[in-house]
């Protein structure tokens, strides 16, 4: 067993952070009052009998139209080959064509017909690649005037070209008048992350699925679990104590140079890994988030500040501690799904989706949320990458956005009762997780869900960096000077965004 000196090395840096974070009151707590989510979920189905105190269904404000078989067509994101059924996008999330057998699918198929019975509309959906061929299509469109597009659901992160020239339609408009953002089937906290002076061009609801499937989380081992004696996880998040230092406590004790080489590599066990996105998960998981918006609908940050850049470089810290953490860009024969199935690492920061690829390991694991900073912190958050998500938006080129609006709402407000629990209840419990204490706790992660701005925006370029700084290893880096480094295209960024909104606020 490899020399175990990180517990020690964290706790000191943690205990001295937190009396200057402490002084500084609440900056990681959240909004006051806030409260760890509750684990609640929708009922399954409108067709099953509600009993007497089961509570009643919500239904969509809508009123009893019909349509002339209008067609809605739904323009959606995928990775060149990699569609529908593949890693990236494992389930159908807006058309089905038939019945398959897989649950998300079939719930797909079912809403569809639902509403397009009721309604006589037709859904379809057309494939593009995301962040070229699926913008320039969009950008035509609205350039042209061509209707072909009811609606678009594309990755946060390449949305960006789109809404800062003026593509979509507000959701709020009156355009799109059947839309209730109010209703929970929207998310709020993209629609909180995603309204610009007023102006809300794009969010998440439960018509989507991919936006719960890259949601970051903790995956451990069971096994490693029991065999080093390690602490009750579940408890650990139930009682509010599932903290950075208690990840890092659990995961130093599983650290063993199994080939004796007294070298940690790819053949030896792990206490954590992950693929780039730990450092964001810790970081918003914190309770911070790298750009947000204040009361007038202004994009600000704050990454700059004495507290952001602590936690970047007690990330970073723990990120290149040579015998805790391994990154697959450092160990590049490194697969971190036969490393985790092989029960050769304890924690694995991934998002939701990862569970999918585990549904042939032949033991148990278990799921959980990104771990607070510290104890005081109120409640979870478990950010949504904004690189494998998806969103979706009303192109100004729809000449029926009414029409468009009435559909999307009764589908989302349908989805909200079936294709979510399907997701929910039948894809990661029934194939992949495998402990019913992994139902509560996806419903903490799902209820905790945290979009961020400042990722979507990338910050001038800053973003990237920090990507690359915060998971690789690059020895000791002075993240005050990597700001500095930035911090004019940071400005320059948010400053361009911000004369927009001026634009929009003066029209």
């Amino acid at each position: 067993m490899a020399t175990k000196t990180i517990g020690l090395l964290l706790a000191l840096i943690l205990t001295a952070l937190s009396l200057v974070l402490s002084g500084c009151g609440s900056a990681l707590d959240g909004p006051a009052g806030e409260t760890v989510p509750e684990t609640g979920l929708p009922a399954s189905s409108e067709t099953e009998p509600e009993s007497e105190t089961a509570e009643p269904r919500i239904l969509p404000d809508l009123p009893d139209l019909t349509f002339q078989s209008d067609e809605i067509h739904c323009l959606h994101w995928t990775l060149g080959s990699d569609g529908v059924g593949s890693g990236w996008i494992p389930w159908e999330e807006i058309a089905a064509d038939r019945y398959n057998g897989d649950s998300v699918n079939d719930a797909v198929y079912e809403r569809n017909h639902y509403v397009e019975e009721k309604y006589h509309v037709v859904v379809t959906t057309e494939y593009a690649q995301a962040n070229t061929e699926l913008p320039d299509k969009v950008l035509q469109a609205v350039a042209t005037g061509d209707n072909t597009y009811s609606f678009i659901v594309e990755r946060s992160l390449d949305i960006r070209s789109m809404w800062t020239s003026g593509s979509f339609y507000n959701l709020k408009g009156d355009e799109l008048k059947y839309l209730d953002l109010e209703k929970p089937w929207w998310n709020r906290d993209s629609l909180d992350a995603f309204t610009f002076g007023g102006v809300t061009q794009f969010a998440s609801s439960d018509l989507l699925v991919m936006d719960k499937s890259e949601t970051g989380v903790v995956l451990f081992s069971t096994v490693l679990q029991a065999d080093n004696k390690l602490d009750n996880y579940y408890e650990l998040v139930e009682n509010g104590t599932w903290t950075w230092e208690a990840l890092a406590r659990n995961a130093e004790v599983c650290e063993d140079d199994l080939d004796g080489d007294l070298t940690m590599t790819a053949r030896d066990q792990w206490g954590s890994c992950g693929n780039r996105a730990p450092g964001e998960y810790l970081y918003v998981g914190s309770g911070r988030k790298f750009a947000e918006i204040d009361k007038d609908g202004y994009i600000y940050t704050h990454v700059g500040d004495e507290e952001s850049i602590d936690l970047m470089q007690e990330i970073h810290e723990m990120m290149i501690y040579p015998s805790f953490h391994a990154h697959t860009d450092y160990i590049k024969e490194f697969s971190i799904t036969n490393k985790f199935k092989a029960n050769e690492v304890e924690f694995l920061y991934y998002s939701v989706k990862m569970a999918n690829s585990l549904r042939d390991m032949e033991t148990n694991y278990g799921i959980l949320p990104i771990p607070k900073y510290d104890e005081h912190q109120t409640r979870y958050y478990d950010l949504v990458m904004p690189d494998g998500d998806s969103i979706l938006a009303v192109p100004i080129s729809n000449d029926a956005p009414e029409v468009t609006g009435f559909v999307l709402e009764a589908l989302t407000a349908e989805s909200y009762y079936t294709v979510y629990p399907a997701f929910f209840d039948v894809v990661m419990m029934g194939k992949c997780t495998r402990d019913p204490e992994s139902r509560d706790m996806l419903g903490i992660i799902f209820n905790s869900r945290t979009y961020d701005t400042g990722l979507v925006q990338g910050l001038g370029g800053f973003m990237n960096e920090y990507v690359l700084y915060a998971q690789m290893h690059h020895g000791d880096v002075a993240f005050t000077s990597l700001y500095k480094t930035y911090e004019s295209k940071i400005g320059d960024s948010l400053e361009k965004i911000n004369r927009l909104i001026d634009n929009w606020n003066a029209e």
